[in-house]
């Protein structure tokens, strides 16, 4: 990828050539007889894409604009001595395919016994997930896992952490999803970066890995590939603050009791979390390195991509409207939150402006400045395309994965699809959220990611 280490050159210019276009387009417009609102609005938003894809251009390029920050952040190469203590939370729901899988590859993190203990946290009404669980925990016949099961509302994803929060017995509090598959050492890695960093919070990486099993897999994965490789380093370098994620990361118990556990309100818990751990003074570290990545798998189908990304987008808009964002100590770590929590608005508005930009391109004339101006975000966007296509060959790469010939052609005929999908989410999130529908929308996993895509062998570093 070394045309991408040019990154900067291409943020410039094409920022001249916007402020070029922008400028002329003034001009013209002032000596202009007539200035009615459909060139405005072009205006407008080509500005707003336009910023909006220049941003999305530099994290997405950031790992190979400054690999020394980077390689900085990734895992330890030498081991510290184990002595913090962990506690994994899988909170399961109707995960009777996958729960097995998971808690025998949590149980096989390399680490001593007495420090580590699972526990798995159901419903009550959730029959098959917990009689699967309770088979493998006797089956495995080790005494630090337990099963959790309780009752109540809301049912949700942190009313469960918050259950196993008060039952966890250990110094530092991790989460797995149902179908996660950790690296062996990533406690090793942890204590590690824990003990020697002197830091409360550690996010460390997650990778999707079936990028052939559905047509918006290919783009799922890059997203995945390079937030954790690239956007997360970005965030935390320009404003000192990044949001976390939803698994693989680490709290010291204390502080998690601190801010009272998780929101059972918010669709993002995580993200939540993170900003008010902040608020609290809690130091946060981002560990990535793509072999001791925790493995996942995208969405089974379309309509749960939508509600998985409707979910998210929703509990950004419930963060933004807490407010708690603002109280951040920093400008620039306000500016950077507010930027990732106020995405799904502006990604929501760009939904309606497609029929929009159809109906003035064959409808109405605009100035030459303008229509000049509106094919900057095109710009941008081919380059996006460009960099998914080669991010995709560095993740098979990175994971000695096949990289087949046609892939290239499946992530550009897909990538506007899939970005109208996005938009939809978005837009379905501002529906939810103006009629006040707060329900959980669970995502089905079936262990896709297990099956044909092979998990990376890695040796033991000592």
């Amino acid at each position: 990828m070394r045309f991408i280490k040019r990154k900067r050159t291409l943020v410039f210019i094409f920022t001249a050539f916007t402020g070029a276009g922008f400028s002329l387009n003034l001009y013209r417009l002032q000596s202009s007889i007539t200035l009615n609102w459909i060139p405005l609005v072009v205006i407008l938003v080509t500005l707003l894409l336009t910023v909006q894809g220049i941003i999305t251009l530099m994290w997405m390029l950031y790992a190979w604009e400054d690999p020394d920050t980077v390689n900085n952040n990734k895992s330890p190469v030498e081991f510290a001595y184990p002595s913090l203590s962990f506690t994994a939370l899988v909170p399961a729901r109707h995960e009777e395919k996958v729960i097995r899988d998971t808690i025998i590859a949590i149980n096989k993190i390399n680490y001593p016994d007495n420090l580590k203990e699972i526990l798995v946290l159901c419903r009550e009404d959730d029959v098959n997930t917990i009689n699967r669980a309770a088979e493998t925990i006797t089956e495995l016949g080790q005494k630090n896992i337990r099963l959790v099961t309780f009752d109540g509302f809301p049912i949700n994803k942190p009313h469960g952490l918050n259950i196993g929060l008060w039952q966890a017995r250990n110094s530092v509090v991790t989460i797995f999803d149902a179908e996660d598959e950790p690296h062996p050492d990533i406690y090793q890695i942890i204590n590690t970066v824990m003990i020697r960093d002197r830091v409360d919070v550690v996010q460390s990486g997650v990778q999707l890995m079936n990028f052939r099993s559905h047509w918006f897999s290919a783009l799922n994965v890059m997203e995945y590939f390079l937030w954790f490789k690239s956007g997360l380093h970005f965030f935390l370098k320009i404003g000192q603050a990044t949001p976390l994620g939803g698994n693989t990361v680490f709290f010291k118990k204390e502080w998690l009791k601190t801010v009272g556990g998780w929101d059972e309100n918010c669709l993002t818990e995580d993200a939540d979390i993170g900003i008010r751990l902040a608020l609290a003074g809690a130091k946060t570290r981002v560990i990535y390195d793509e072999k001791h990545s925790t493995q996942e798998e995208t969405p089974p189908d379309l309509a749960g991509l939508i509600k998985q990304r409707t979910r998210w987008n929703q509990g950004f808009i419930q963060i933004l409207q807490k407010g708690d964002w603002a109280k951040l100590p920093s400008w620039r770590q306000r500016l950077v939150i507010l930027y990732v929590l106020f995405s799904p608005i502006t990604q929501a508005l760009f939904l309606p402006y497609i029929p929009f930009s159809f109906w003035v391109a064959f409808t109405q004339k605009l100035p030459v400045s303008v229509s000049l101006l509106s094919f900057v975000p095109l710009c941008l966007f081919i380059l996006q395309v460009l960099i998914s296509t080669v991010g995709l060959f560095e993740f098979t790469r990175a994971y000695k994965l096949k990289f087949p010939f046609w892939m290239p052609l499946v992530v550009i005929f897909t990538f506007i699809p899939y970005q109208i999908a996005l938009m939809f989410s978005s837009f379905r999130a501002l529906y939810r959220i103006i009629f006040n529908n707060n329900s959980w929308e669970k995502t089905q996993h079936l262990n896709d990611h297990r099956q044909p895509a092979p998990v990376l062998e890695m040796a033991y570093v000592k």
